[in-house]
């Protein structure tokens, strides 16, 4: 039986969640059922991927790129994929593409918001959106947060769009002693000291300066505490100076960078923070969780979702600095209660956002319509 080809198309690979998703689907479906062509719009960096899927790119720079449908429709005339798949507003034009060049089956999934948009699209987004999802055989979202607010964005009942959350490997994320002993010499915590780390792209969504405010506060008043920042992107030399100005901060800050093993880094903290001020579905939380950390966060996008506030970790508003310290002292001097809410955020992880429930939804979605037109092409061909 031949595989399904399947052309993932979105705007550019990188760090982000989206891609995080996008590497996970292509590396643990079936490859003798399913075979990957991702597209970008943006030029692809010549270390992304290896394995068992091709890349091309459209090449376009810059912010404005243009109308993409006549470029795309080329494309998927010339690689006749059964599935084109378009992974939010910067690669969007793929349904209308698809629909053009006769792609069996075109879906779109909504993976987050833009920062500039978060609170609203311009009415022409709006209407694009809505005509988009008109014409996709199938629109999801990666939680209940986001296919709400894209179903109020363009006026369509919720119950039109698809959920198909992220999902973590929870045999890779886990509570690792020898790493959490070997991090944390590396970065010099000792054994009294408490760790609050976050991990994700140095980004003025993710909020990074709230955090600092918040240790800050409780440095200057006395806590032995340590923050460790994991990631990299626009706001390091901000961050960096904010740090150096900071006497309290000064020396009891890492900046990792990009981390090829964000699993060691979860092992060496002792709470999980992400102050964003806007979320899709973090993957960041779900791998903090799997690693049985208690997690502060943000009451934002599908946050609430995973972190049930008490029960797994707490939920902040954003921007509040001091709220944050609040729930960072109440976590540094109660281990027992670090180590209940760890152990229930594990649990949930493995009952609701496993890696492997996350593949067979898309094993699912990307098999069983396909199927049936491939059947009903060939009853077509024979009559």
């Amino acid at each position: 039986m031949r595989r399904a080809r399947i052309m993932h198309v979105l705007h550019r690979m990188g760090a982000g969640g989206t891609e995080l998703a996008l590497r996970r689907v292509v590396a643990g479906l079936d490859p003798e059922r399913f075979e990957h062509i991702i597209c970008t719009v943006a030029p692809i960096p010549k270390e992304e991927f290896t394995g068992d899927v091709r890349l091309v790119s459209l090449q376009r720079t810059g912010t404005k790129t243009g109308s993409l449908v006549a470029d795309l429709s080329r494309l998927f005339r010339r690689e006749r994929p059964d599935i084109v798949h378009s992974r939010n507003w910067g690669a969007i034009e793929g349904v209308l593409a698809g629909k053009l060049a006769r792609v069996p089956r075109v879906i779109h999934s909504e993976h987050g918001r833009d920062i500039h948009t978060m609170h609203g699209d311009p009415w022409r987004r709006r209407v694009f959106r809505r005509f988009c999802y008109s014409l996709a055989d199938e629109v999801f979202a990666v939680s209940r947060e986001l296919r709400e607010h894209y179903a109020k964005q363009v006026g369509i009942s919720p119950a039109r769009l698809n959920v198909i959350p992220n999902g973590v490997d929870v045999d890779r994320f886990r509570p690792n002693p020898s790493s959490r002993h070997s991090l944390r010499q590396q970065i010099g915590a000792a054994s009294n000291e408490i760790v609050v780390g976050t991990v994700g792209r140095l980004d003025p969504v993710k909020d990074h300066a709230t955090l600092l405010l918040a240790a800050g506060q409780l440095i200057a008043g006395g806590m032995p505490l340590r923050v460790v920042i994991v990631g990299d992107g626009p706001e390091r030399e901000r961050l960096l100076a904010a740090i150096e100005a900071s006497p309290s901060l000064r020396n009891r800050v890492t900046l990792a960078g990009e981390s090829a093993n964000p699993e060691a880094w979860l092992n060496s903290f002792d709470v999980f923070v992400l102050p964003s001020l806007s979320e899709g579905m973090s993957n960041t939380i779900l791998e903090a969780m799997a690693t049985e950390l208690p997690s502060v966060v943000t009451s934002v996008g599908a946050n609430p979702d995973l972190v049930e506030d008490g029960k797994t970790g707490f939920l902040i508003n954003p921007r509040n600095a001091g709220n944050l310290a609040d729930h960072i002292q109440r976590l540094a001097d109660d281990r027992d209660l670090r180590s209940t809410l760890g152990k229930q955020a594990r649990r949930k992880v493995e009952s609701e956002f496993s890696l492997q429930r996350m593949l067979e939804n898309y094993s699912r979605l990307y098999t069983v319509r396909t199927t049936q037109q491939r059947l009903a092409g060939t009853a077509l061909g024979r009559a």
